[in-house]
């Protein structure tokens, strides 16, 4: 029984990487280990054995955003695989692609009180593309060539996500002989776009031109070019969240409104005749709330996955891919906006009062990075400080977030396995101090070039913003000073780790990049002042800048 255990999980293995899985993440076990030996001795697999299942979950999450591309996740029976609900979900919602390969005991051992088992079949309830429960292995495998390229096929989508093949091992585990893994017959899958006819990319077009329209893209990469063109097409600003990959890169960015957290504290959309959105929701409350309140006809596109419409203010929906959708508008519009209209959004500010040192980190950060790098953004008041102080660049650069359910959890475990896929010249991690706390163990990935730069303002300093500030409570109930070592924490993984002030972050970031390897640097921050500083900005957005 060992030697067909090895043969099904090598013929599975197999058929993942021929369909295109060229990365695996395994945390070691006693039930996953054919699964875990058949990736190991594959060719074409590069292969990373992380202790912790839900920061190797974390980890081939960030692999598989960075890459584009389906990971393969191995962990043993029991509470062993529950460790990875939390990046399941996330995968769910931010339509990242991974195969989860749950050893499992046979069916003989499940209800009956055998050590190490529990449900493992319906244990992510709605967050899967695909479930496969397959039964122990037999000697008949050629099958599973076929299931695996149909696996690939489910997690890549429209809508991309997380697939789950549950494979019941019986003991013996080690196979008795040096078993050649068995050949592997291609399956080739191809799938197309979904794109609108002719006639009704037309419609949208008279619907749309002339008008004092707002685009709108969102907390999710879309193309960048097609979408700029639409823009001047239709001679309308573009509200483009730090995520959506238009606030950075050689596209035209003259139309692009990179402050909207702040511009909508004083502005709503009233004026307009209509708003069209890409992508996820933004980042921004504001830029939310307009949306919102926002009554006149509201276009949201959207490929696939679920509605894409939380204020419940759509009045046309499209499930269509962004980028065909944007080239074919930009083609069909004749008659642009009235002149005026988008000078009005993207005309340089006023001066305001001093910003928040965050912004200084942020800006030092983005221009540390190299042309092609990364910066990745944990959630909390991380991402709303990228939000609102990142402004433009012509860089190149990736600006990413595990913003499918906005957790603090696995953070630094996504940052670094988005470095490891060597997509990018270079890759900073900016982290809030409770979200690096939160995935201390996620540092056992150490070893890619990446920069973790940790906020450190002593606890949970967005709740500050929220109403939860005015609470007695609100110290040892929301605030949570940890008073935490962080440098021991880095002390732990052989990390190194350098203390930094706001002012001085570009050179250390740059310093740290050059360096090479995982680094630690915290930037020390005054919650307080920070507060106070932002409350200024925004109480100036209110009254000056209508």
């Amino acid at each position: 029984m060992s030697d067909l255990n090895f043969q099904w999980a090598s013929r599975l293995i197999g058929g993942l990487a021929a369909a295109g899985a060229a990365h695996a993440v395994i945390s070691p076990g006693a039930r996953s280990t054919p699964l875990a030996l058949a990736c190991l001795r594959h060719p074409e697999l590069i292969t990373r054995v992380l202790l912790d299942e839900r920061g190797a979950a974390f980890y081939a999450l960030g692999l598989a955003k960075a890459s584009d591309r389906a990971v393969i996740l191995v962990a043993t029976s029991g509470s062993a695989i529950a460790n990875w609900h939390p990046a399941v979900v996330e995968a769910a919602r931010a339509a990242v692609p991974l195969i989860l390969l749950s050893a499992d005991r046979p069916p003989e051992h499940l209800g009956c009180g055998a050590n190490q088992t529990t449900a493992q079949i319906g244990m992510f309830g709605p967050h899967l593309r695909a479930l496969h429960a397959l039964p122990p292995p037999t000697a008949s495998s050629s099958w599973l060539d076929s299931l695996a390229a149909r696996a690939m096929e489910q997690a890549a989508g429209p809508p991309a996500g997380p697939v789950q093949i549950n494979l019941p091992l019986p003991e013996p585990l080690v196979p008795q002989d040096d078993i050649a893994p068995p050949q592997t017959a291609l399956v080739r899958v191809r799938a197309g776009r979904l794109r609108l006819e002719p006639a009704e990319i037309a419609e949208v077009a008279r619907r749309l031109e002339g008008g004092k329209g707002i685009i709108v893209c969102g907390a999710s990469p879309v193309p960048a070019v097609p979408i700029a063109q639409l823009a001047a097409a239709l001679d309308v600003p573009v509200i483009a969240d730090p995520l959506s990959g238009l606030r950075f890169g050689p596209h035209d960015r003259s139309r692009v409104v990179a402050d909207g957290d702040l511009v909508f504290r004083g502005r709503g959309l009233a004026e307009a005749d209509w708003v069209l959105r890409f992508g996820a929701f933004p980042v921004s409350r504001p830029v939310g709330e307009a949306l919102g309140h926002f009554t006149g006809e509201q276009l949201v596109v959207a490929e696939a996955g679920d509605w894409p419409d939380p204020v419940r203010r759509a009045t046309h929906v499209f499930r269509a891919e962004a980028g065909g959708f944007a080239a074919g508008l930009a083609d069909a519009v004749r008659v642009a906006a009235a002149p005026g209209w988008c000078a009005g959004w993207t005309s340089v500010r006023p001066p305001g009062p001093a910003l928040p040192p965050e912004a200084v980190v942020i800006r030092g950060l983005l221009a540390a990075l190299p042309e092609n790098g990364l910066l990745f953004s944990g959630n909390s008041m991380a991402i709303r400080d990228l939000d609102a102080f990142s402004g433009l660049s012509a860089k190149s650069l990736t600006v990413a977030a595990n913003r499918g359910v906005s957790g603090i959890d696995g953070a630094v475990s996504t940052c670094l396995g988005m470095a490891a896929s060597g997509r990018f010249s270079g890759t900073i991690g900016v982290i809030g101090d409770l979200t690096f706390l939160h995935d201390l163990g996620g540092l056992a990935a150490r070893g890619p070039d990446a920069v973790l730069c940790v906020l450190d303002n002593g606890g949970g300093a967005i709740f500050g913003h929220l109403p939860q500030a005015g609470l007695p409570e609100f110290e040892i109930g929301w605030r949570t000073p940890q008073g935490a070592d962080l440098a021991a924490a880095a002390a732990v993984w052989g990390i190194p780790f350098a203390v930094v002030s706001p002012d001085h972050v570009e050179a250390a970031v740059a310093q740290a990049l050059a360096a090479k390897g995982t680094r630690i640097l915290v930037i020390p921050l005054d919650a307080a002042d920070s507060l106070a500083r932002y409350r200024a900005v925004w109480n100036f957005w209110r009254k000056e800048c209508p």
